[in-house]
């Protein structure tokens, strides 16, 4: 679907801003470099009025069709229309046609066609994510991002999810959840005496997207609207029981919580002994390597941190780790602290059942497997590798797909071209590890992504549309070699740049970080199409470019990041530039 949406916009997008180069080069003198320039701040401006002013006002596929019947409006009425009558009544026609859809809601066929398994009757999207309503057999669910967060009848999953760790202490006080359903879990909690429990969710529309069920238990409730891995890093509060339901590290932003440094910053938020559950994935009834592999990965972050760790095979598999001895007799926990449950009690389960599979799970974990860290986040390698595994005709065709897609494209780039191709994968690249960094460092904060996206594409825009006689003097592979340098020495000092505490301080070095290499690839650009006569150059170069940060982006998010770590990703970076280097300047023998 994201194909069919996309592949026609970009290629005509693609056509057209050549078609733009070649004309303001012929009648008004323009450097492409100039036009590169003004292209790259448009798209600054419209991040900005996407990212700020409407985030949150129209939903995804609405404000798409705002955007496009906007478009097509100035493109009728600038090139086909000239009479004041004729432009006027185009202008009705079009008011008429936007007001339509604003006032119906697309979104609700397009996100049918990605669930067509239940019957969705309400989706909104908000800065941080999607929330879409449905019901399945007549029974209503609540998604968010396409992965189930709430539905009838949840009992086995919700006790689960609280009891597991819950139990594991005579009377828990303060209680940590992290993410889940506050309509489902919050209740179970209330079974015990808590005195204070804090709710940690970053996307306050899931809060208002349930019934205020807190009703008279609001007193104990906080409600923090934080991102989580910058609450638990930064909180002085400490509590007896953390439960955090984030999804599976099926992403780089999710996987900061399943690491050895989250984990690290959980324990110093427990009380001596306090209890941290949390759910890698799914209960398979066979694990098969690539799971293995995933869990242990895990499993042994855990271990690096907490004295206890006991992995329960329930609805999903848990890990649950303490500093004290732990225990998965939960149904003799039951009834000794008189808990009131449907699912997780002596009628529907066994202690000695649980007990074996516990001990054959942690038999299963590899003490091999490298340990999650956040700036080597390996369990996310492990989880795509098992996605694939669970359907293994998807394997070939997506590998294919990717090389098809991302790789085959280098063989259409000129050697003239191959530094811009390069240069440009390594920016792409770049940006991935900052966003990441930028997470780590000062959680997931929308505005602050696109502040760091726009100073990226600020850069590039100057470079390619400003000229400086000390840098224009230069070799162009001294400006490359520049790069390089640049790459490595940040990659030596990375480290550091995690180590910041607060806000401030970290998002000023990152945001430095990204003007340099993106006003250098920006003037790369602008040295490749000054001088070139061939009116199809200034378009062979701006292909390199895309080209390049397509692979850019995938080969950092899905393979160097995960694989080798941060630290090494971008050095390879600079070894991108340099084969660019190597292979795509001249006097290179």
């Amino acid at each position: 679907m994201t194909l069919i949406l996309l592949i026609p916009y970009c290629l005509i997008s693609g056509f057209a801003f050549v078609k733009l180069i070649n004309t303001a080069r012929e009648t008004n003198a323009f450097l492409p470099g100039k036009s590169f320039s003004i292209e790259t701040s448009g798209g600054i401006l419209a991040g900005i009025i996407l990212s700020v002013l409407t985030s949150g006002l129209f939903n995804t596929y609405k404000l798409l069709f705002i955007i496009v019947l906007l478009f097509l409006a100035f493109t009728v009425l600038t090139f086909y229309f000239q009479k004041k009558g004729s432009k006027l009544v185009v202008k009705v026609i079009f008011t008429i046609l936007i007001s339509a859809v604003v006032i119906s809601d697309p979104d609700l066929f397009f996100r049918q066609l990605l669930m067509p398994a239940i019957k969705v009757y309400e989706t909104k999207d908000t800065p941080y994510g999607n929330i879409t309503k449905g019901k399945y057999s007549g029974e209503a669910s609540i998604y968010y991002n396409q992965r189930l967060l709430s539905y009838s009848n949840d009992a086995m999953e919700r006790e689960e999810d609280i009891h597991y760790a819950m139990l594991q202490r005579d009377k828990p006080e303060k209680v940590l959840l992290i993410s889940g359903s506050p309509e489902s879990h919050l209740s179970e909690i209330f079974k015990y005496e808590v005195k204070k429990i804090v709710y940690v969710e970053r996307d306050p529309e899931i809060i208002r997207s349930f019934r205020p069920d807190i009703s008279k238990n609001t007193a104990r409730v906080f409600i923090e609207n934080k991102d989580a891995f910058r609450y638990v890093r930064g909180s002085n509060e400490t509590f007896d029981v953390i439960i955090m339901l984030m999804p599976p590290p099926s992403t780089l932003s999710i996987n900061r919580y399943y690491t050895t440094d989250f984990f690290e910053n959980a324990k110093k938020r427990l009380f001596a002994g306090g209890v941290f559950l949390c759910s890698p994935g799914p209960n398979d009834n066979y694990f098969n390597q690539e799971s293995v592999n995933l869990y242990s990965s895990i499993y042994n972050s855990l271990t690096a941190i907490f004295r206890y760790v006991e992995p329960v095979a329930g609805n999903k598999l848990y890990f649950i780790a303490s500093d004290e001895e732990l225990s998965v007799s939960f149904c003799s926990l039951t009834k000794e602290r008189k808990i009131d449950n449907i699912y997780v009690n002596p009628s529907f389960l066994e202690d000695d059942l649980i007990g074996n599979k516990s001990a054959e799970v942690k038999a299963l974990m590899d003490k091999g497997i490298r340990q999650n860290r956040a700036t080597f986040p390996i369990a996310c390698f492990h989880f795509q590798s098992y996605d694939f595994s669970k359907n293994l005709n998807e394997r070939i065709p997506a590998i294919i797909f990717m090389i098809l897609a991302f790789l085959i494209p280098i063989l259409a780039v000129s050697r003239r071209n191959m530094l811009m191709y390069f240069s440009a994968s390594a920016l792409a690249g770049f940006e991935i590890i900052i966003l990441l960094t930028l997470q780590l460092t000062v959680g997931s904060m929308y505005q602050l992504t696109g502040l760091v996206i726009a100073a990226m594409m600020a850069g590039l825009a100057a470079g390619a549309g400003t000229s400086y006689r000390f840098i224009e003097n230069l070799d162009i592979r001294i400006k490359a070699l520049m790069l390089v340098i640049f790459y490595v020495v940040l990659a030596l000092c990375f480290n550091l740049v995690l180590g910041f505490k607060g806000v401030f301080a970290p998002v000023f070095v990152i945001l430095l970080s990204v003007i340099l290499p993106s006003w250098m690839t920006g003037h790369i650009f602008r040295e490749l199409t000054t001088g070139n006569s061939d009116a199809a150059g200034p378009g062979a170069t701006y292909s390199a470019d895309l080209a390049g940060s397509a692979l850019g982006f995938i080969l950092v998010s899905g393979i160097m990041v995960p694989a080798i770590g941060i630290k090494y990703s971008i050095i390879l970076l600079a070894g991108l530039i340099f084969t660019g280097i190597l292979f795509g300047t001249k006097s290179n023998k």
